[in-house]
């Protein structure tokens, strides 16, 4: 979802008039698919019984967290989604899809969003195409205001970040402006699990490892068992430390689930990927490059302080950076403690 969005956020030539022209013609065709099944976008107005709802297949059914959407609205999107295709335009289809993914979580699904994912009240039956269509007037509105503003050339690249050598050239970077996962136990597939699926970007259980496999690890149900990163941080005696800390108290705590038993290890994995990454970077960043990353402290795992951004500098020192500071973004309220914990601008120079 993240390489959809940054494409579509950097893609600022469709016409504010011609993209809702194109948004009419897709809603229209998909007023003919649920009119054929006697459903009507409007909650509730059922001109005849319905006939046999669209589902999903088992397997991809069973990627979603379960009643993240009601069989009514799910039909209705189906139906949408159907209508899209028949339409598609390298135009405009893909702004399209991110109004859509925007309406599935804000309006049509019954997810809500916490520290977590989860469920909020389970709506029987939802419009579709009304709020879609809603959304992609609001890109629509955001193109027209940016048509008096200079466009820059971008590229976007859909890759791992601790493997900068697929997709960069050596010495063509200035700067980095970045905000990486923190070691805790959100999920960010579970996250954007409703849209990733529906939107056809994973269709079975390979699919979704193999993208949390091009994640940095930063909660315990994206660890595999041939996951290696901690290496790269085997001698950092702070973060050994902590892990340690980590598996002590879970230990006296008597804390045994195999989620919990993975809390020290994810932490390894999560700093050893975090310095892989900038290993990797290094022979792309020219003399004098700048980088900020936006990162935070973390008490996730059982409540043991984790320092994230003087830590993470620590490692940059150590991989040749030049650490300029580290600045105070805000500070945030902790679920667990009730502490303020910080959120801080990591700031780095490449010397070399």
């Amino acid at each position: 979802m993240g390489f959809l969005a940054t494409r579509v956020k950097t893609d600022w030539s469709p016409k504010p008039k011609s993209l809702m022209r194109h948004a009419e013609m897709v809603a229209e065709e998909a007023t003919r698919l649920l009119d054929a099944s006697n459903v009507s976008d409007a909650p509730f107005e059922l001109s005849a019984p319905p006939a046999a709802l669209r589902k999903l297949s088992p397997e991809v059914e069973s990627l979603l967290l379960t009643d993240s959407i009601s069989p009514l609205p799910l039909h209705k999107t189906l139906c949408l989604l159907e209508a899209m295709e028949k339409n598609w335009s390298e135009h405009y289809s893909r702004h399209e899809q991110l109004a859509l993914a925007r309406a599935l979580v804000a309006v049509i699904g019954n997810l809500r969003f916490g520290p977590e994912v989860g469920l909020g009240k389970i709506k029987p039956d939802s419009a579709v195409i009304g709020p879609w269509f809603t959304e992609v007037e609001k890109i629509a509105e955001d193109l027209d205001g940016l048509a008096e503003v200079s466009v820059a050339d971008s590229q976007v690249f859909n890759g791992d970040s601790r493997q900068m050598e697929a997709f960069l050239n050596p010495r063509s970077l200035d700067g980095v402006i970045t905000s990486p996962p923190y070691p805790n136990e959100k999920d960010y597939t579970r996250t954007t699990r409703l849209e990733t699926v529906l939107l056809g970007f994973v269709k079975d259980k390979t699919q979704l490892q193999e993208l949390k496999k091009g994640l940095i690890r930063s909660n315990t149900r994206g660890v595999y068992k041939a996951d290696d990163d901690d290496l790269w941080i085997d001698s950092h005696l702070d973060i050994q430390r902590i892990a340690g800390m980590i598996e002590e108290k879970r230990i006296e705590m008597g804390k045994n689930s195999g989620f919990e038993r993975l809390y020290g290890r994810v932490t390894k994995l999560y700093f050893g990927g975090m310095a892989r990454h900038m290993a990797s970077l290094r022979p792309y960043l020219k003399k004098g490059a700048r980088l900020a990353y936006v990162v935070g402290d973390q008490a996730s795992y059982l409540r043991v302080m984790i320092r994230t951004g003087s830590l993470l500098a620590d490692i940059a020192n150590s991989l040749g950076y030049e650490v300029v500071g580290i600045d105070l973004f805000r500070t945030r309220l902790a679920t667990a403690t009730k502490q303020q914990l910080r959120e801080e601008v990591l700031l780095l120079r490449w010397p070399n």
